[in-house]
């Protein structure tokens, strides 16, 4: 290459420089996307529950049910820390999930239109939501452990410590990555197909996300 063609490839790549940069900043500002309510059921159907201010009100055998949805390929984690102290990993749902890729289409937990309750005693009810643009082994590693040793008392607390240090690292600032949004939902009642809306968030971070979401259960 004599020097005329390598200033001429110099200049091309000063003019385009800046469209790369652009393009780039914007594909890494959306890595972790996806969608998630906590439905219960007061009497008048499914609806997500608000934890914009105080932790709402869930009363002993309310039905529910958690949603959540990828829009993107980033990894969820979610568990339960029940008003007894006892944890519950309820996403993903089965060790090394994350090996075959990402899921698409909404998520029910527990599937179809089964529900759960909480059960006495009453107190607080802590849903940890964490996701991430690069995959948590460390989190799966210990979650892995904790399910082959459930009545480990040690086994459980470093679980919960890694997941509080996420939670503490990461909470004050995914408020701003939410926004309220309409979710459609299609339930099958024998041959026809219902269509009801409830109100989930959707997520938009560059890179984590975590929540605590507490609920005094009464």
């Amino acid at each position: 290459m004599n020097a005329r063609m390598k200033k001429e490839w110099f200049l091309v790549i000063l003019l385009f420089w800046p469209a790369f940069f652009c393009v780039s900043v914007k594909g890494s500002a959306a890595d972790v996307e996806f969608r998630w309510a906590i439905l219960a059921d007061e009497g008048t159907g499914l609806e997500g529950l608000d934890f914009s201010k105080e932790p709402p009100v869930v009363h002993s055998g309310t039905p529910l049910q958690i949603y959540l949805e990828h829009l993107g390929n980033c990894y969820i984690y979610l568990f339960l820390l029940d008003s007894v102290g006892t944890l519950t990993p309820l996403y993903p749902p089965d060790s090394g999930y994350y090996h075959y890729g990402f899921p698409r289409g909404p998520r029910y937990i527990p599937p179809g239109t089964q529900t759960f309750t909480f059960v006495p005693p009453a107190g607080n009810e802590s849903l940890y939501l964490i996701a991430s643009a690069k995959r948590l082994f460390k989190i799966e590693r210990l979650t892995e452990e904790f399910q082959k040793h459930a009545d480990s008392a040690g086994q459980q607390k470093l679980l919960i410590q890694e997941i509080e240090t996420l939670v503490k690292k990461y909470e004050k600032s995914s408020g701003n990555a939410e926004k309220r949004t309409e979710v459609e939902r299609k339930t099958k009642v024998d041959t026809t197909i219902v269509k009801t809306t409830f109100t989930g968030i959707e997520v938009t971070s560059s890179d984590h996300y975590a929540r605590n979401l507490l609920i005094d259960h009464q």
